[in-house]
């Protein structure tokens, strides 16, 4: 069990690693290549200013979403809570990118021709297509990362595997040490579903047990209806 429970953590943490660096770096460099940098900064300075519009935006993003699962409880659909975590990222991302163009253009001043007059309509335009395109990449990502591997980074809670694991005693053998921990159990008035949950077993299995050992209602000697 230690085994297989380390490879999920070992697997999980594998596909953190692909998702927050390999992805951006991929989609970096194709933009590298395709677009118009590398003849006014140079391949060098092409791939470290693309690179930095898409490792440190990416990984705030998945910043945002995480602390947005984690608020919500991961009640929501996956699509949804990333689509969230992305929208509420989009004020720090305008930001930084706003600083590393306010430096790109100070260090190669013909990159301004690229990029229209801050603030104006233009810019506005562009900046909400780039979010827009932005969200939903990073939205189709999380759902074919979750889906095809099994990603679980921003993902709503499997009802089933939690009532697996909290029952994953259930149909298990009665042992000499379950029934002192039950009769223990029963004895401090502990009620059935409470018994289940600390002895991973069914509600039923718990009542069952319970009469066979002579023990009703859940306490010992109380033969009264539950």
């Amino acid at each position: 069990m230690e085994l297989v429970a380390h490879w999920r953590l070992s697997k999980q943490a594998l596909i953190d690693l692909v998702f927050f660096c390999g992805v951006p770096i991929v989609l970096a460099v194709l933009s590298a290549v395709l677009g118009p940098y590398a003849a006014i900064m140079g391949n060098t300075g092409a791939i470290v200013y693309v690179l930095s519009l898409a490792i440190v935006p990416w990984c705030l993003t998945g910043l945002v979403t995480q602390l947005a699962s984690r608020r919500a409880g991961r009640s929501l659909p996956l699509w949804l809570m990333a689509a969230s975590g992305a929208i509420a990222s989009c004020p720090l991302v305008s930001l930084y990118v706003y600083v590393v163009n306010s430096i790109a253009g100070d260090i190669w001043p013909a990159l301004g021709a690229l990029l229209p007059a801050t603030f104006s309509a233009g810019h506005l335009k562009s900046a909400a297509l780039s979010e827009g395109r932005a969200i939903v990449l990073w939205i189709a990502f999380v759902v074919i990362f979750h889906e095809t591997l099994g990603w679980t980074r921003f993902a709503p809670r499997n009802k089933e595997a939690s009532r697996e694991d909290r029952f994953q005693l259930s149909g298990a053998e009665w042992t000499a040490e379950d029934d002192v921990l039950l009769r223990s159990l029963i004895g401090s008035g502990k009620p059935p579903r409470a018994i289940a949950l600390e002895m991973k077993r069914t509600v039923g299995g718990i009542r069952a047990r319970t009469a066979k050992l002579g023990l009703r209602n859940n306490r010992l000697g109380d033969t009264s209806a539950d």
